[in-house]
């Protein structure tokens, strides 16, 4: 357990050292700063100081600090994120389950080519289509913007949604149900990839376990399905789930970035769109900064997870030398 947190701990600093320099180096090319190599050392001391300090800089478009800015945007990108992902888990790890379990009948085939045709759709051309469905089909939903205007929640953690119920306004569950009215199409675009997604990768791991020699000794024992499913498969292909899925975070935020532009959801894509259209590069570095490490810290916590739960992949991924 040490000498694996070790590890993970140099994992953390290499990168972050990685980020920092590409970062600084972005942040002098925008200003045109031409050093020596003597000064160029100097300045990337300074530079992590003041990221240390919380003193990132100030946007040029409204003279607010830049990393409060993009903390709060990066906190709605997250927000749409995890409602997708909630989503797309109570459609699509049933659907995945059940793939997985009869593979290569007729449920298989059905399921996996909806896949196929899903993964086939950019994001960008579904979410431009879905923001017409409403107006065709009837339907009374936002299709821009994050909540109405005549409410007013004051920001305290970012996330809207959680802010809103926080909020000591009378209106705070009019504001919340508001706010999620606004999230609906942008998180069903985002959930129809994490769907597709989740079915593949639920379908793979719970065909690897059915194969193990355990699930055949219990069928031996005279277990039913049923308890085979629960007790033994779920239990073994659910850590491999996790990782593999949480592998793509990365992609999974780009997608949510471009979802956010179209809707003009206010988040880190659409905070990045504006800021560039603009020139304050400024946000570049920081946006990169804050959402890589995010990635790195989440990834780390998500393996120590697994790690205490799973003793397959203690075993298999930790202990091998």
């Amino acid at each position: 357990m040490f000498i694996y947190l070790l590890r993970r701990l140099n994992l953390i600093v290499i990168t972050a050292f990685i980020l920092t320099v590409l970062t600084f180096i972005l942040e002098h090319w925008h200003n045109g700063a031409l050093m020596t190599q003597s000064n160029y050392f100097v300045s990337y001391y300074q530079y992590i100081g003041t990221l240390i300090e919380g003193n990132w800089g100030y946007s040029n478009m409204d003279q607010l600090p830049i990393l409060e800015k993009g903390l709060v945007a990066f906190a709605s990108t997250l927000e749409l994120c995890f409602l997708a992902f909630l989503s797309a888990s109570i459609i699509a790890i049933p659907l995945g389950i059940l793939a997985g379990l009869d593979r290569n009948s007729r449920l298989d085939y059905i399921i996996m080519s909806i896949v196929l045709i899903t993964l086939a759709l950019p994001v960008f051309w579904v979410s431009i289509v879905m923001t017409m469905l409403p107006h065709a089909i009837g339907l009374n939903l936002p299709i821009d913007g994050n909540i109405s205007p005549i409410y007013e929640v004051p920001t305290l953690t970012g996330f809207l949604l959680i802010d809103s119920l926080l909020s000591a306004q009378t209106y705070r569950l009019d504001a919340f149900f508001d706010h999620l009215a606004h999230l609906t199409l942008p998180a069903t675009v985002l959930s129809l990839f994490l769907i597709t997604e989740i079915i593949r990768l639920t379908r793979h791991s719970i065909t690897m376990v059915m194969q193990k020699n355990y699930i055949k000794s219990a069928k031996a024992k005279g277990l039913s399905r049923l308890s085979i499913i629960f007790r033994h498969v779920l239990q073994n292909a659910l850590p491999s789930i996790i990782h593999q899925l949480w592998v793509q975070i990365s992609t999974i935020i780009s997608f949510a970035m471009a979802i956010e532009i179209v809707f003009s959801l206010p988040g880190a894509g659409t905070w990045l769109y504006r800021s560039i259209n603009h020139a304050d590069y400024i946000a570049l570095p920081t946006a990169i900064l804050i959402i890589s490490g995010f990635i790195l810290i989440s990834s780390i916590l998500v393996d120590i997870f697994l790690m205490l739960i799973s003793p397959i992949k203690r075993e298999t991924l930790y202990v091998r030398k």
